[in-house]
């Protein structure tokens, strides 16, 4: 164990001391405490109560030519309004053709449409849709740019645009107000919106999977929206599934200092003060228990840190614990290849560099296949 990790705050003490021993007090007093650190300190908070959403179904389409025919492609356009303020983004999901209710994959795209083209002209490892629909899942997809853009713009484009007072160069946003991430996992709670009233699509198996910057969504997005039934992070690192406490990769100086809009100002000012936080990435995880929970890392990914990643994984299953979920009865980071299942947490590690490919895919489908029931 690495010595700073030895003074990780407890998931489990809250702030005025008490010791959470029993999920009700975990429910009812530290979760919501954990929850308000990471929208106050981190990700920020978006004034949803302020907006509008409309999510209406534009296109149906089935023809051999859309996965051989097996398949049915569903276009779905999110429409958000504010003050007479527009913004829209859209959205697809291919639906495999079986009697019953598909669970769902969605997928946070942070690439362009060479990795989720909807038309299918081009085919990715990054997001095999195929493989997805033929072991029966649904699989949504949407591009972060189309909802956020991922640059620093002075916040007035996208999804942004509903917020012309935090918007220009020079105009500081408030400490805790959302960064990119943020909306970016606000669009993936409006895609389960629609599934709720999809009958081709099961609102109780929800997956959402993400790559890097995709997987910190993921992760985000199921700590605060339980409708997630599922997490698949891929090299989420740093401010994602990665501890922020002694990093031999990515540090908060350096992420805050490249991607600032990612997050909300506050968390910048942590910067060389990680040991200051009153929280650490394990926490975010913990936020996602009981539900299912796989993350996965690269050897050669040292920006995101595999062995921290791995560990953060081991303390979040101290809250697991509170619902009678066992581990992944490992105490160290594994051989590459040789993926690794608990209960409801699993996590593998793959020979290469900072990417999502098949091998992950067909990981997190396994674990699908034998969890998300």
């Amino acid at each position: 164990m690495r010595d700073g990790w030895k003074n990780l705050p407890d998931a489990l003490t809250c702030l005025d001391g008490t010791v959470i021993t029993d999920r009700n007090q975990w429910q009812r007093k530290r979760r919501p405490e954990i929850l308000e650190m990471f929208y106050r300190l981190e990700y920020g908070r978006i004034p949803e109560e302020e907006i509008q959403v409309t999510v209406r179904l534009t296109d149906v389409s089935e023809s051999p030519d859309i996965m051989a025919g097996n398949a049915l492609r569903k276009t779905v356009e999110v429409e958000a309004k504010r003050k007479e303020r527009y913004f829209s983004f859209p959205f697809v999901v291919f639906v495999p053709k079986k009697t019953g209710k598909a669970p769902v994959f969605i997928t946070i795209c942070n690439r362009g449409v060479q990795d989720s083209d909807p038309s299918r002209d081009f085919l990715s490892s990054f997001w095999p849709a195929e493989t997805i629909v033929s072991r029966g899942y649904a699989a949504a997809v949407f591009r972060t740019q189309e909802v956020a853009p991922d640059y620093d713009e002075g916040f007035t484009t996208g999804f942004h645009r509903l917020f012309p007072e935090y918007g220009g160069r020079g105009n500081d946003r408030p400490a805790n107000l959302y960064g990119a991430i943020s909306a970016w996992s606000w669009a993936v709670s409006r895609i389960i919106d629609y599934i709720e009233t999809d009958p081709d699509l099961d609102e109780k198996r929800i997956a959402v999977a993400g790559h890097s910057r995709g997987g910190k969504t993921a992760l985000w997005t199921a700590a605060r929206d339980p409708r997630v039934a599922m997490t698949a992070a891929s090299c989420a690192g740093n401010s994602g599934d990665a501890l922020s406490r002694d990093s031999r990769g990515e540090k908060i100086e350096d992420i805050t200092g490249k991607f600032p809009y990612w997050f909300c100002p506050a968390y910048k000012t942590f910067s060389g003060r990680e040991e200051e936080l009153p929280f650490d990435q394990h926490m975010l995880l913990g936020l996602i228990a009981p539900r299912l929970l796989y993350t996965s890392a690269r050897t050669r990914d040292d920006w995101a840190d595999p062995e921290s990643q791995f560990y953060s994984l081991l303390q979040a299953e101290k809250v697991y614990n509170l619902y009678g979920k066992t581990g992944l009865r490992e105490d160290s980071l594994q051989k590459p290849e040789h993926p690794l299942a608990g209960e409801a947490t699993g996590h593998h590690l793959k020979t290469g560099s900072h990417d999502l490919d098949e091998y992950d895919w067909n990981c997190y489908l396994n674990f699908a296949d034998q969890k998300l029931i």
